[in-house]
């Protein structure tokens, strides 16, 4: 489901949404002249199992904050490409995941399908008033329906300058993997099971005790996230987890990214 665009309370359907403080005339784009990108996860009761399975509920607003704080530590999208006027406008990505059948591992698919969005995200032409900063998205009318240039004919006025619509630069895809950390019932062997890409059970008998490991194709470690209390895991365990990220990674680059 594509987010929509919003200037000045006026909306048109497509896939962005720049932002800029009309009334006050002050900008809300961050001072590097990037823009900012949100991301939210709504998960209702039917898609999370239902109250007769029993199944710990899933905290969407700590996904939600995971995913916004790894796309940006991870060097996949350039902030300063969602710039339109520096340091008066920009453009705001709002990501909107909607969870069709939940049975594990939300936080894997979560992310990469919020990579995938944004790989398929083209901003539009705008034009920027140079007197008062002012921006409006160009329809369809005033462009060329063959490439998308812009339409010269009505665009006279110099007080006007008109932006090029682009997609967005990708780099390295963050790639998640996540392991579910499961008590050994080898009285031999105290050491925890690891079983990757748990499901909905498999992550409720674990009582929550999983690693999130994201890594890309240049095999670096973007994230190490731990969830639960009760787990420890050994050295040569945090090795074999991050071997499998970066094996994950080597996967999914070009499925994602295309």
């Amino acid at each position: 489901s594509g987010p929509r665009f919003d200037i000045g309370g006026r909306e048109s359907v497509d896939t962005a949404s720049p932002f800029y403080n009309y009334q006050s005339g002050k900008s809300t784009a961050s001072n590097d002249g990037g823009g900012i990108m949100n991301d939210s996860v709504p998960l209702t009761d039917a898609v999370a199992g239902g109250s007769d399975t029993q199944l710990q509920p899933t905290d969407t607003k700590e996904i939600e904050s995971w995913i916004r704080r790894t796309i940006r530590f991870s060097r996949f999208i350039d902030p300063t490409e969602l710039g339109i006027e520096p340091g008066k406008s920009a453009w705001r990505v709002r990501i909107s995941i909607h969870i069709i059948n939940h049975d594990g591992n939300l936080w894997d698919a979560s992310l990469l399908c919020a990579c995938a969005a944004l790989g398929d995200l083209r901003l539009p032409v705008v034009e920027v008033d140079r007197r008062s900063g002012g921006v409006r998205i160009v329809s369809n009318d005033d462009l060329d329906n063959n490439d998308g240039a812009i339409n010269n004919s009505k665009h006279n006025n110099s007080k006007f300058e008109r932006r090029k619509g682009q997609s967005l630069t990708l780099g390295p895809l963050p790639v998640p993997l996540t392991v579910a950390v499961l008590p050994s019932n080898d009285e031999s062997n105290s050491r925890d099971i690891l079983l990757v890409d748990p499901t909905h059970l498999e992550e409720d008998v674990s009582s929550g005790n999983s690693v999130t490991v994201v890594c890309n194709t240049n095999k670096e470690i973007v994230e190490f996230h731990k969830k639960g209390s009760s787990s420890r895991l050994s050295v040569d365990q945090i090795k074999a987890v991050a071997s499998m990220g970066f094996g994950r990674a080597q996967e999914l680059e070009t499925l994602v990214k295309g």
